[in-house]
């Protein structure tokens, strides 16, 4: 397994990396296999007194993520533990059946034919007249780039994926049709209750 301790604009201690560690140690007993887990501290942006912790953590091809608060980098480290260990139990169940549904995903890849590619071919002479700056204005500024592999899985786990991440959408392969799909939040309903839509391509 694999831990980083890092801090945002500050140094963080031996006592306090060691500690961190401990805690990704117990956290890592809730899972057969842990490849990574992060622990970064700083301070909350809006309240410079409250002491900040975020872990994410890698397991069995599916990310989590718990914040915490604190009056000192201790008790923000506890309650993202805290919080992280909740969701743990909360998952575990369906992310076995999450990883079960996988495997049989890969065996069904296994049994199909060789993909057929189309090629098509456009004349450089078209691409020659095309301004290179023509979309510039239009280019939004990228503050921040995240590369994940995408995994196969049930629209019912990309929600609870969504849902671990604290992420507004989420996009993966839908385990029964091998398409891309997304999910996300789209306000609440009459309920109160946070309404999900799901997004497939048609076909």
């Amino acid at each position: 397994m694999h831990i980083v301790v890092s801090g945002v604009h500050m140094e963080v201690g031996e006592a306090l990396r060691q500690h961190a560690e401990v805690k990704a140690e117990e956290l890592a007993t809730h899972f057969e296999k842990v490849n990574d887990v992060h622990i970064t501290f700083g301070h909350e942006a809006h309240h410079h007194h409250l002491h900040s912790s975020l872990i994410t953590l890698q397991a069995n091809g599916v990310s989590l993520r718990g914040e915490g608060q604190g009056i000192d980098w201790y008790a923000a480290l506890d309650e993202a533990v805290a919080k992280l260990s909740r969701q743990l139990d909360k998952y575990k169940g369906r992310l076995t059946k999450h990883r079960e549904r996988r495997a049989k995903f890969k065996e069904h890849l296994k049994s199909l034919g060789p993909v057929a590619f189309e090629e098509g071919h456009v004349e450089e002479a078209v691409l020659d007249a095309v301004p290179t700056d023509m979309f510039r204005e239009f280019e939004p500024e990228i503050t921040k780039k995240e590369v994940t592999r995408i995994a196969p899985m049930s629209v019912d786990e990309a929600v609870m994926q969504m849902d671990l991440l604290h992420k507004p959408a989420f996009m993966f392969v839908n385990a029964a049709t091998g398409e891309m799909n997304m999910v996300y939040r789209e306000g609440r309903t009459e309920e109160g209750k946070t309404a999900i839509r799901w997004v497939a391509p048609k076909g």
